[in-house]
């Protein structure tokens, strides 16, 4: 395992933390429906993080994963 796939796994598992933690945000938010705002919140946590993920490499002059 090198550093680029190191930097990969943290990048994706960061991206995991913050989903999780603004599902859970969503979720105090939904009264009735906290599993629906839970999934929305999640998935929107990991795409705006993925995306933030994305641009700093961009700007930095790195490749990105994809």
């Amino acid at each position: 395992m090198n550093t680029d796939e190191i930097s990969k796994r943290l990048k994706i598992g960061g991206a995991i933390v913050v989903g999780f933690l603004a599902g859970k945000f969503a979720a105090s938010l939904g009264g009735a429906h906290a599993s629906e705002f839970f999934i929305g919140g999640f998935g929107l946590g990991v795409i705006l993080t993925q995306g933030a993920f994305w641009m700093f490499d961009k700007l930095t002059g790195k490749e990105p994963p994809f």
